[in-house]
């Protein structure tokens, strides 16, 4: 019996792992392209808004009572806030302008920041 190199199986629309639903769609050459982001949506992309429990501070290397809200951007602490509300004129400041607070749930609870759209 021969067995065919992976590549060489046949197409299983079940067993494709890709994240990209159309190859086609994604590289034809006459589709629209998004607009390179501007500079506020790009600051505010880099801020993460996460809920620090008691066990999360001391895995993070903190003391126990270090809990909250606390906004970072990129990899490091830039300040705690109060609430999320707090958070979110935290980096509405930094970049200028109304943004949005998207939650995720991973190992911690955390809040990923986008510029608003215009209504």
């Amino acid at each position: 019996m021969s067995v065919l190199a992976p590549w060489a199986q046949p197409y299983d629309p079940a067993n494709s792992p890709g994240p990209i639903p159309s190859v086609v769609e994604r590289f034809r050459r006459d589709r629209e392209r998004p607009s390179s982001p501007s500079d506020a949506e790009q600051e505010a992309s880099r801020y993460t808004v996460v809920l620090v429990s008691p066990d999360a501070a001391e895995a993070l290397g903190h003391h126990r009572y270090d809990v909250g809200l606390r906004v970072y951007r990129d990899e490091y602490l830039a300040q705690d806030a109060l609430d999320l509300d707090e958070a979110a004129d935290i980096i509405k400041k930094a970049c200028g302008e109304q943004i949005t607070l998207t939650e995720h749930r991973s190992d911690l609870t955390y809040w990923t920041a986008r510029v608003r759209p215009p209504s």
